[in-house]
C-alpha cells in the first residue's frame, strides 16, 4: 500500500511539474504572436532574495495598459526567470524600464490581463522542470504499472488449482 501511495504521490507530482513548466514554455512561446499595446511603467526595482547560501537579485517592473475599455496594471516582465546573482546586471536590466516611461508590451487575447514586456523567450529552467516532471511522471506511472503487475501475478500464483474430478488416465503397464 505504501508503494501504491508513494508512487501516485510521485506521479501527481511529475505531472504537476510538466504542466506548470509546459505552461510557461507555451506561453512565452505563443506571446511572440499576441497584439501589442503601448503602456506605462508605474514602478521598477531590483529585489533581493536571500537564502542559506546564497544572495540573488530579481528585477521587478510594474506596469499599466489599456485594452479595449478595461484597464490592467501587470508585473510579467518575461515568462523566463529572470533573478541573477549580480545585482549590477539587475539594476542595469530595470533602468530600462523607469518609472513613468512608456512601455511596448503583449497581451494575452483571451485573457488581456496576461500580458509581458521581453515576450518569447522561456527560461532553461522551464525547459528543465517541463522535461523532468515529464521524465518524473513516467517513470512513476511505469513503477505503478509494474506493481499492478507483481501484485496479478502473485494472485495467479495463489489461486489453487480447479480440479476435474478425475485423475489423468494413465498408461498400462505390461
Amino acid at each position: 500500500m505504501k508503494k501504491l501511495v508513494l508512487g501516485l504521490v510521485l506521479w501527481v507530482f511529475g505531472v504537476v511539474l510538466a504542466f506548470g513548466g509546459g505552461r510557461m514554455v507555451y506561453r512565452a512561446w505563443a506571446s511572440e504572436r499576441w497584439p501589442v499595446v503601448r503602456g506605462s511603467v508605474l514602478s521598477s526595482s531590483v529585489e533581493t532574495l536571500r537564502s542559506r547560501r546564497s544572495v540573488s537579485f530579481r528585477p521587478h517592473v510594474r506596469y499599466s495598459y489599456t485594452v479595449g475599455t478595461e484597464h490592467f496594471t501587470s508585473e510579467t516582465i518575461a515568462f523566463a526567470a529572470l533573478d541573477t546573482g549580480n545585482s549590477q546586471e539587475a539594476n542595469d536590466y530595470v533602468r530600462r524600464f523607469p518609472a513613468g516611461a512608456p512601455v511596448e508590451l503583449r497581451y494575452s487575447p483571451e485573457h488581456p490581463s496576461i500580458a509581458c514586456i521581453e515576450c518569447g523567450h522561456a527560461g532553461l529552467a522551464d525547459y528543465v522542470v517541463t522535461v523532468g516532471g515529464g521524465l518524473l511522471a513516467l517513470y512513476a506511472a511505469w513503477g505503478l504499472l509494474e506493481l499492478l503487475r507483481s501484485g496479478l501475478r502473485a494472485r495467479r500464483r495463489q489461486r489453487p488449482i480447479p480440479s476435474g474430478g478425475a485423475a489423468p488416465p494413465q498408461a498400462a503397464r505390461g
